[in-house]
């Protein structure tokens, strides 16, 4: 009998870079992410469909290499030893579709880790936490990365808006509704590990740099009264400067600024979600048709989203 899962991908409304240095930070997850179907099976194979990829075939060698996805399988292949570790040994078939390409910067691959995890639970007939499925899911994540913060497996894991505070790592859920809003996916110039490793070494070299990272912690106190009173002028403007903070990190680039500054009359505000230097970029409408309207006309791939108040789950 099939067994699915969804795993909601994650933006970060504020504080990322930040949070990695103490400061808290605001997650949400989205109705866009990866679903995963689990059947028994005679052995554990994996399959995906409609996960961009590219291939480079080589016919003297009869040899063919996907490439632009190896993090990708490098997640399924963890997350699917870590459950084995735990659950114990399972013929199934797992097939994975995702809303989202792979590397596009809305925690895709913190929606594989867990949703991987709560199939394979699933299928396995056990019972699991969601205390757990975060810990195993950043647990994954660390392996992959080498370095990575369980703020987007937390968030996948409980869904909805939340708090992400560190020193201890903690999550508080914000009672908190928002309009659909949409996300912009450019293409990423390096990755989060590096872009990451680069405001350390900036950090490290200009002291001074070090009030952006306090600048920005006090930008999310702000944004979550404004996210709690339900204003809208309030979170974009917000948005608007804890981007510009971002930028004096060195990871908004000149992309970001053009879009933002051209949709300017018809948003509240946006920003990058993530490590940046590409990826996901945020943006809360005023008129929607419009800013819809521009971005296919200028070829942007977008989403319209939603905060989806669910974790991973059964569906």
């Amino acid at each position: 009998m099939k067994k699915s899962i969804f795993a909601p991908g994650v933006v970060k409304l504020f504080g990322e870079h930040a949070v990695v240095y103490g400061k808290p930070a605001i997650a949400a997850a989205i109705d866009k992410g990866v679903y995963i179907d689990c059947v028994s099976s005679d052995k554990l194979v994996v399959e995906t469909v409609g996960i961009t990829t590219g291939l480079r075939f080589f016919p003297l060698d009869r040899r063919v290499e996907a490439f632009g996805a190896e993090k990708f399988f490098a997640y399924v292949e963890t997350a699917l030893r870590l459950a084995q570790e735990r659950w114990g040994d399972l013929a199934a078939k797992f097939t994975i579709r995702s809303d989202l390409p792979p590397s596009a910067g809305a925690a895709t691959s913190a929606a594989v880790s867990v949703g991987i995890l709560k199939a394979y639970a699933l299928c396995a007939g056990a019972d699991v936490g969601d205390e757990e499925v975060a810990k195993l899911g950043h647990k994954v994540e660390l392996e992959v990365q080498g370095i990575a913060s369980p703020m987007d497996t937390a968030a996948v894991t409980y869904g909805g808006v939340l708090k992400i505070l560190t020193n201890p790592f903690r999550v508080e859920p914000l009672k908190i509704q928002l309009p659909p809003f949409y996300i912009v996916l450019l293409p990423r110039l390096g990755t989060t590990g590096e872009i990451v490793k680069d405001v350390r070494a900036l950090l490290g070299k200009r002291k001074s740099a070090t009030w952006v990272i306090e600048a920005i912690g006090k930008v999310v106190e702000e944004a979550e009264g404004c996210l709690r009173a339900g204003d809208l002028e309030c979170l974009g403007e917000l948005m608007d400067i804890n981007n510009w903070l971002l930028g004096a990190l060195g990871v908004v680039d000149g992309r970001v600024v053009d879009l933002l500054g051209m949709l300017k009359p018809f948003i509240y505000g946006g920003k990058i979600s993530g490590a940046g230097r590409g990826g996901v970029v945020i943006l809360i409408p005023k008129e929607g048709d419009v800013v819809s309207r521009i971005l296919k006309g200028l070829g942007y791939p977008y989403y319209k989203v939603s905060v989806y108040p669910k974790g991973a789950g059964e569906v």
